[in-house]
C-alpha cells in the first residue's frame, strides 16, 4: 500500500499512547482516521488533536471485548463515512506480578482485550476489508511474542496468540486468493507510553518512543512488510532461539536482563475498567463511556 492518502484507518485503543502515536502519524500520511478506545474521553482528546492540525478524524468509544459493541462502531463507522482500508489492532492491557499473586480475574481480562479483543474486530471487519481494492490488518504483538516474559506470563502469551494470529491468517488469505490484503505483525521491545512503568530497561536495550515506533510501522505498511522486529535486537530472537542450546539462552537472559526485566513493575490501572457501549465522540462534545469495575 504505497499511497495512503485519503486511505481510511480505524485504530484501536488509540486514545491514548502508541495508538494516539499511530492516529497521527497516519494522519500525516494522508490517512483519514477513526479513532476507537474504551475511554471517550481520550478518544474526544485524540479526535480533537487531529483535526486542530486539519487532519480528517472521528472517534467512538468501543470495547474489543463486546462483539455488539465492535459490530455496532462498525456499522456506524460505514454507515457515516464509508469502508475501512486500514485496521489497526492495537489496543492492549499488560499487567506483572508473580502469576499465582495475580487475580485470576486479571488474566482473564489480559486474554480477553489483548488476544480475543483482534479477533473480535477482525472477524468483524474482515469481510469489508476483502472488498477494497487493497487493504491492510496491522497487529501489535510484542517482543514478548517471541521469548519468555516471566512476571508478565499471561500478557506474554496473549501476544504469542497475537503473532500466532496474524502469521496464520495471512497464510490462509494467501491461499485463498486474497492477494489485495496484507497483514503485518509488529514485534517491539518495551515502549516509553508509562504503560511499562517500572520495568528494568535490558542491558543495550533501550525503550523505545512511540514516535519512532509508529513512524516504522507507517513504513511497513506502506511496504506491504509481513513482520516488523524493533529495535535490532529483537531481530536476533528468531535466529537465537534456533541455534542457540537454551541454558545458554536462559544465561543471556539472566545477564542482560531480560528474563526478569518485569520483577519490579507497577500495575499502573484496573484493566478491568471496558466500555460497555459504542458512542460516537465529536470534536466538540464530550460523551462519556460507561465503565464498570
Amino acid at each position: 500500500m504505497t499511497h495512503l492518502r485519503n486511505k481510511r484507518a480505524l485504530i484501536t485503543g488509540s486514545g491514548h499512547g502508541l495508538g494516539r502515536e499511530l492516529a497521527k502519524t497516519f494522519a500525516k500520511a494522508g490517512c483519514e482516521i477513526i479513532v476507537t478506545d474504551c475511554d471517550a474521553d481520550r478518544v474526544n482528546e485524540t479526535v480533537s488533536m487531529l483535526t486542530k492540525s486539519n487532519h480528517h478524524a472521528f472517534g467512538y468509544a468501543m470495547d474489543v471485548t463486546n462483539l455488539a459493541s465492535v459490530q455496532d462502531v462498525h456499522d456506524h463507522v460505514f454507515a457515516e463515512h464509508g469502508p475501512i482500508d486500514i485496521l489497526i489492532n492495537n489496543a492492549g492491557i499488560v499487567c506483572g506480578g508473580t502469576f499465582e499473586h495475580l487475580p485470576l480475574v486479571r488474566h482473564k481480562v489480559i486474554y480477553d482485550v489483548n488476544c480475543l479483543g483482534p479477533v473480535n474486530v477482525t472477524h468483524t471487519l474482515l469481510p469489508e476489508l476483502l472488498t477494497r481494492p487493497e487493504s491492510h490488518i496491522v497487529n501489535i504483538a510484542s517482543a514478548s511474542a517471541l521469548m519468555p516474559l516471566p512476571f508478565a506470563a499471561t500478557y506474554a502469551s496473549s501476544k504469542w496468540a497475537v503473532l500466532g494470529f496474524s502469521e496464520s491468517l495471512r497464510e490462509e488469505l494467501r491461499l485463498t486468493g486474497h492477494e489485495n490484503i496484507h497483514i503485518t505483525s509488529v514485534c517491539p521491545g518495551y515502549i516509553s507510553t508509562g504503560m511499562f512503568a517500572g520495568v528494568k530497561t535490558p542491558f543495550l536495550m533501550p525503550m523505545l518512543t512511540p514516535q519512532i515506533l509508529a513512524d516504522e510501522i507507517v513504513r511497513a505498511v506502506q511496504l506491504d512488510c509481513e513482520i516488523v522486529r524493533t529495535p535490532w535486537q529483537v531481530k536476533l530472537l528468531p535466529v537465537l532461539n534456533g541455534i542457540v542450546p537454551r541454558w545458554l539462552l536462559r544465561w543471556l537472559g539472566d545477564k542482560l536482563g531480560v528474563l526478569d526485566s518485569m520483577s519490579a513493575f507497577h500495575n499502573a490501572s484496573e484493566p478491568t475498567r471496558l466500555a460497555k457501549e459504542p458512542l460516537p465522540v465529536s470534536t466538540t462534545e464530550s460523551v462519556p463511556a460507561v465503565l464498570s469495575d
